[in-house]
């Protein structure tokens, strides 16, 4: 039964690497053929073992459903954050989910690595004594770290036990990676100092090495021997090629697949080493197999080549999405075949217009209620509230032919938006390659409508302050002085009946004298209801200025009819509200046509002319309670 399947989350990053999909792939074909879930969370770059920066992607990492998962496997060296994975770690031991680490070493967990050890010793070996080097020199890594300190001690360890002295200046520090490895070169060379061979504690900066070397008019390996160290795909386009050690993504993902269902099946193993493969080459004088080539260059040229096309097509994706009037039609606009194959969830606060999203915190209440903002197989389909107790009915329902669910977090101004799960049927690697740029795209078009909605929305309230009164809600004179031309503009409304009515208050002076400029506030606004009250839908009512207040109505209009209604809606108001005085307005009419010769300065000249008269004729009497 579905109910009775197991759940893997992987925690992982950069799943577009070449070495990191072959592993995915192996792992994922072998736990499918005992009918084992994989959900795969990752980021698109890794953390840099920098503890103390935010990264708002690795958030990711807080959606690994606990509750429906029954093994985390956490890639330690590919997350590269200690926090990270502790805190994944103390999370699974607080639902009672199994562990296991490739490449870090953590206490309750399961570990899995390579023997680095013994692997960089085959290389050392290979290098001293079967080439027999006896003017070795080593470029490390970063100093003080401990991959780059233990390969010393091991270089160390070979050469003394092959009777060459170390000495401090045998070591260089590359910082693994290729400007410092070229840096370290260069000194060497300047130094006079040249050594037989070059050990390098990792490809990338024995690629760089070779170059330097080459370039300096030396050659590779008959003056200079030349080796590396982790068996990157890069290493089989030098020339010559590079001699390492492979740590074996295929070989790693079946230890860690055995373990993971050793441990499902409740046999928990202690810590499990894959031993690197020894892979001489060309820099070191042995000879290199050809078969290799094509395929590492197939895998190379993906990894250069593979979404040039789609570029555009998704810049334009992503631009459709900002100018979107509202979040369904952002969301029709991944309706494309670039965007197959996903879901999107998006938190609730995100979508709310007033709120400014990216500069109020993410409450945690906010970051457990989604709604399904797209759905790849639900073209269309209204934006609608994610039923998260349906999570387990999700994921079994969407992987398919055993491939894993990947989840990305959507992102944007350093602020998690939701996330973003992929539901491949196989294993392409341009689908792969293709998540980081899909992923930017989405986050990118998503934040953006964000933005612009909540500018939207503010613009408008600003509209609105601009052109209404605060005390009223109606329209001050320049709203009006808008609304009017735009009316008089329009084709529809040419040549109908026009009826302006001006209201005054009738007694304020009295009120503010009396009660206080309050009590007169009061009673402007009620009378600016009751007008509206009063008015036919479509009617443009204004303070035109303290008191006095117009409606202007376009279309047929009874203007007593509509004078009686706004005295009865007052009356209303008189007998409901407890009010020390009593509020009425005395009214003026004047109707014509709305056309090119209309004039709104002398049609409001002409209804205040007519309220004064009623004003004077009505010989107000003002009653107050006793």
């Amino acid at each position: 039964m579905d109910n009775d399947r197991k759940i893997v989350a992987v925690c992982t990053s950069r799943i577009f690497d070449a070495q990191q999909h072959v592993f995915l792939k192996e792992l994922c074909e072998r736990l499918a053929e005992r009918d084992i879930i994989v959900m795969i969370f990752c980021t698109n770059t890794d953390l840099y073992w920098e503890e103390n920066k935010y990264f708002p992607e690795a958030s990711v990492f807080d959606t690994v459903p606990f509750d429906l998962t029954d093994l985390l496997l956490i890639m330690d060296e590919k997350i590269k954050s200690r926090r990270i994975s502790g805190r994944l770690i103390e999370r699974a031991s607080e639902h009672g989910v199994p562990v296991i680490v490739v490449d870090g070493e953590y206490e309750g967990t399961v570990e899995v690595e390579f023997d680095y050890r013994k692997g960089f010793e085959k290389v050392v070996r290979h290098i001293i004594e079967f080439h027999g080097a006896k003017k070795p020199h080593f470029i490390a890594g970063i100093e003080g770290n401990h991959f780059s300190d233990e390969r010393i001690e091991i270089f160390r360890q070979v050469i003394e036990e092959n009777g060459i002295p170390f000495t401090p200046d045998m070591v260089s520090y590359g910082a693994f990676w290729a400007g410092p490895a070229r840096e370290a070169t260069e000194k060497l060379l300047e130094s006079g100092n040249i050594p037989d061979a070059v050990i390098c504690a990792n490809d990338i900066m024995a690629i760089n090495v070779q170059d330097v070397l080459i370039r300096a008019g030396l050659r590779v390996p008959e003056d200079v021997i030349v080796s590396g160290f982790d068996g990157i795909d890069e290493v089989n386009f030098c020339t010559p090629r590079l001699t390492t050690a492979s740590c074996g993504s295929d070989a790693l993902a079946a230890a860690v697949a055995e373990n993971i269902i050793d441990c499902l099946d409740g046999d928990i193993p202690e810590k499990v080493y894959v031993e690197p493969v020894l892979m001489p080459n060309g820099s070191c004088g042995c000879h290199c197999a050809e078969e290799s080539t094509m395929t590492a260059l197939n895998r190379f040229n993906d990894g250069f080549y593979r979404y040039q096309d789609d570029i555009r097509m998704m810049y334009e994706i992503s631009t459709a999405m900002q100018m979107s009037p509202d979040p369904q039609s952002a969301a029709k606009c991944l309706s494309h075949p670039l965007m197959h194959d996903i879901h999107c969830f998006v938190y609730s606060a995100c979508l709310e217009k007033e709120t400014d999203y990216f500069s109020a915190p993410v409450l945690a209440s906010e970051s457990e209620k989604y709604v399904i903002f797209w759905e790849s197989d639900r073209a269309g389909a209204a934006i609608k509230t994610a039923d998260m107790s349906k999570r387990r009915e999700f994921v079994i329902n969407s992987v398919r032919n055993g491939c894993p669910m990947i989840i990305n977090t959507l992102d944007y101004l350093g602020k998690p938006m939701g996330y973003i799960c992929y539901t491949f049927d196989n294993y392409n690697f341009i689908d792969y390659a293709k998540t980081a740029s899909v992923t930017n795209t989405v986050s990118m078009g998503l934040g953006g409508f964000i933005r612009g909605q909540y500018q939207r929305y503010l613009s408008g309230k600003v509209e609105i302050m601009y052109r209404t009164d605060p005390l009223t809600g109606l329209y001050n004179r320049i709203g009006f002085g808008a609304e009017f031309e735009r009316m008089r503009s329009s084709e529809e409304l040419r040549g109908k009946p026009v009826t302006v009515i001006m209201a005054d208050l009738d007694g304020l002076k009295y009120i503010n004298d009396t009660f206080g400029h309050k009590a007169g506030d009061r009673a402007i606004a009620l009378a600016a209801s009751a007008l509206m009250h009063g008015c036919p839908e479509g009617a443009v009512c204004v303070r035109f200025g303290g008191d006095e207040m117009i409606a202007m109505i376009v279309g047929g209009c009874d203007p007593d009819g509509v004078t009686a209604k706004i005295d009865s809606e007052l009356a209303r108001i008189n007998s409901e509200r407890d009010m020390m005085y009593r509020v009425s307005v005395s009214c003026g009419a004047y109707s014509s046509v709305l056309d090119e010769h209309f004039d709104i300065s002398n049609a409001v000249r002409l209804a205040d002319e007519k309220m004064y008269r009623n004003k004077r004729s009505r010989k107000l009497k003002f009653d107050f309670p006793s």
